[in-house]
């Protein structure tokens, strides 16, 4: 069975930020994903974009398998968000973009891109009902 993918390009002004809300949320729940599974991929892709700032344009994609979506956001200038997902844990009780993800998906990881721009993939896989 082959994935179908989805692609996006959105503006990374707060302005878009509930779009790409209810995209992530409709992808999800073609997945038939529970209802905290659609929250915790809104999360993670919420939380990203805040910390990729308000300038410029992102491109999102989707790739949906038959119980797992893969999300691929990039390309982002932002050099600390490597930095967070890459580097030493947070301290106890800090709450920072690493351990967002690592509570709401399955995996995530950082891809480096041209110019020093980065990607980060998400990957949510669906518990078994």
């Amino acid at each position: 069975m082959r994935a179908e993918l989805i692609e996006l390009t959105t503006p990374l002004s707060r302005d878009y930020r509930a779009v790409v809300r209810l995209i992530v949320g409709g992808i999800a729940e073609s997945l038939d994903f529970a209802f905290d599974e659609v929250d915790d991929l809104q999360l993670a892709v919420e939380r990203l974009l805040a910390e990729a700032g308000q300038t410029g344009s992102v491109n999102i994609s989707f790739e949906l398998g038959p119980r797992s979506v893969r999300t691929r956001v990039g390309p982002l200038r932002e050099r600390t968000i490597a930095d967070a997902l890459q580097g030493p844990p947070p301290a106890p009780g800090e709450l920072n973009l690493r351990r967002i993800l690592e509570a709401v998906v399955d995996s995530y990881g950082v891809e480096d891109a041209a110019d020093g721009a980065i990607y980060v993939r998400l990957e949510k896989v669906r518990e078994a009902r």
